[in-house]
């Protein structure tokens, strides 16, 4: 899935403003050859090895819902990127990883940003045929990939946007529990995010009994104004907060924090930018491990600074696994 901020200069090549992969497609001079060309080369087989060999055991990749080119009736000439996730599944295998299959984009799109496949469009829990298409576009991928030995989960709608309404989300998330449970192997796990909604998930979970699900939540300091007006010593102690919330949930569901990054405004600290940088790293792995795992994003992104860039924030020796 393409993010702009991620790979600015992918978009770059037009006059029209491209904002997501949906413009990307419908607007760039040469959409195919230049997505192929960005699959073929952003991610190697030498990348994973290099992710294995820091100690982490998991990748969570990003798919879209046109992954299956039969199944996209929209009109819009997506491109599907599946033989690169086969040659990724089959990478992970071979350098000993396993993988999440995140569904990052639905019909509609579930959260109105690009990262949902198409910037400014929230429309998917708004016909029903939007949700019915997501859960059989899960169904196919359980299908295509239920067997593949480095399948760890599947991930039925990544950050679907808080205003959907729970029912409606709880619904899909059933729905798709009893399409897809009965296809994968009883070892592989189905991923329901919380809808940015953490504390409001324990009766679903305690009503529906359910096999070898995880919920995902997504924990950042730089989105909410809250963390805008925080000291240092107030934002760095935060991510302790969150901590007492897994851990009750824990409780009831295994948990992960399936996206956190060290992404944050400049704060004003008796330390180098670096040291805040490795101090706020050891505090939210110290609370996330309250939960039953973590995934840092992103594994690298253009900008070798930033502190979504794992690989630069482990090569500068920010960022450890030590805690």
């Amino acid at each position: 899935m393409l993010e702009r901020w991620m790979t600015p200069l992918l978009f770059t090549h037009s006059q029209t403003d491209l904002r997501c992969e949906t413009s990307f497609v419908e607007h760039h001079p040469n959409p195919k050859e230049t997505l192929e060309a960005h699959w073929g080369s952003w991610i190697q087989k030498s990348d994973l090895e290099w992710i294995k060999k820091q100690g982490l055991n998991l990748v969570r990749i990003p798919i879209p819902w046109w992954l299956f080119p039969h199944l996209n009736q929209s009109g819009i000439p997506y491109h599907s990127p599946m033989a690169y996730l086969d040659q990724a599944m089959n990478w992970c295998h071979e350098v000993g990883l396993q993988v999440m299959l995140d569904l990052h984009t639905a019909p509609g799109s579930q959260n109105g940003f690009d990262n949902g496949g198409i910037d400014g469009v929230l429309s998917w829990h708004h016909k029903q045929e939007n949700i019915d298409l997501t859960v059989e576009v899960l169904k196919q991928i359980a299908l295509r990939y239920g067997s593949h030995p480095a399948l760890h989960s599947i991930q039925a709608l990544n950050e679907p946007h808080w205003t959907i309404d729970l029912s409606i989300l709880q619904s899909f998330y059933l729905r798709v529990y009893d399409v897809l449970r009965p296809i994968l192997p009883a070892s592989i796990y189905l991923v329901f995010h919380d809808g940015f909604r953490l504390k409001e998930w324990t009766s679903f979970f305690q009503e529906h009994r359910l096999q070898n699900v995880i919920l995902d939540t997504h924990l950042y300091q730089c989105f909410d104004h809250k963390f805008h007006d925080m000291d240092w010593k107030t934002f760095l102690a935060y991510p302790q907060v969150n901590a007492v919330e897994l851990a009750k949930l824990e409780q009831v569901v295994p948990v992960v924090v399936g996206e956190w990054s060290l992404g944050a405004r400049a704060i004003e600290a008796p330390m180098s930018r670096d040291e805040f940088e490795r101090q706020y790293a050891k505090a939210q792995i110290r609370a996330y491990e309250q939960a039953s795992g973590w995934i840092f994003w992103s594994y690298k992104i253009h900008e070798y600074q930033s502190g979504w860039n794992l690989r630069s924030l482990i090569e500068r020796g920010v960022f450890t696994l030590e805690t």
